[in-house]
């Protein structure tokens, strides 16, 4: 029920936003300035959610847990879905997640409080090629 409420919020907001800002400047300026921010975040998000995927490859092949990359993947998703939907309200949220430095004090914010909840233990995966007594080839078809 919350999230249907702020939902209708929101949109209410971006309604009335969209009108004041038409107003000002007209309605096809602001067509297009909604328009140009939708193409410019798509490109944007792209390019930062292939950084993020790369940066979560790394960390798994380092054997370690991509708990901060897998967070700015979160806020990209959410800056991707904030940036395809009309509005300069959610639009300009949507621009804010792309930045560094906002997702660094939102992972914080986060991470502090999910920690308060959680607890998390981590190890680390450890490879020994030890062969020992002989050795079976098994051919898997067989199997």
């Amino acid at each position: 029920m919350r999230f249907m409420a702020i939902f209708v919020l929101v949109a209410i907001a971006e309604m009335a936003t969209f009108f004041w800002v038409g107003s000002i400047i007209g309605l096809g300026w602001a067509l297009a300035i909604a328009l140009t921010t939708a193409v410019l975040g798509s490109i944007l998000v792209r390019r930062a959610g292939i950084s993020v995927i790369g940066r979560i490859q790394e960390r798994a092949r380092r054997a370690e847990v991509p708990g901060r990359e897998l967070s700015d993947g979160a806020a990209i998703l959410v800056a991707g879905a904030f940036l395809i939907s009309p509005g300069f309200i959610t639009d300009t949220l949507g621009f804010l997640l792309l930045l560094p430095p906002v997702r660094d004090i939102l992972y914080r914010i986060i991470s502090k409080r999910f920690s308060r909840r959680f607890t998390v233990i981590t190890t680390g995966i450890q490879t020994r090629e030890v062969i020992e007594g002989d050795v079976i080839d098994v051919d898997p078809d067989l199997l």
